[in-house]
């Protein structure tokens, strides 16, 4: 029996990645890859989480730098 998964869960997927890439993102992007019906919106959210993390993380780093008090 295969199951077949609307666009509705890669929209939703890429929602979490913008918004909070590290985690939500990694986690979601797992359960997609192990998910047999949703394992190709998983190869398309893991990447973008982590080059949108990556890119969060340097932006932030370069324009909110930790200052010793």
């Amino acid at each position: 029996m295969e199951q077949t998964f609307s666009k509705k869960w890669l929209y939703m997927g890429l929602v979490i990645t913008i918004l909070n890439p590290v985690f939500s993102g990694l986690i979601l992007g797992a359960v997609y890859i192990t998910e047999p019906g949703l394992k190709k919106y998983g190869r398309i959210i893991l990447p973008i989480t982590v080059i949108w993390g990556a890119i969060a993380f340097w932006l932030s780093a370069k324009y909110f730098p930790v200052r010793p008090l």
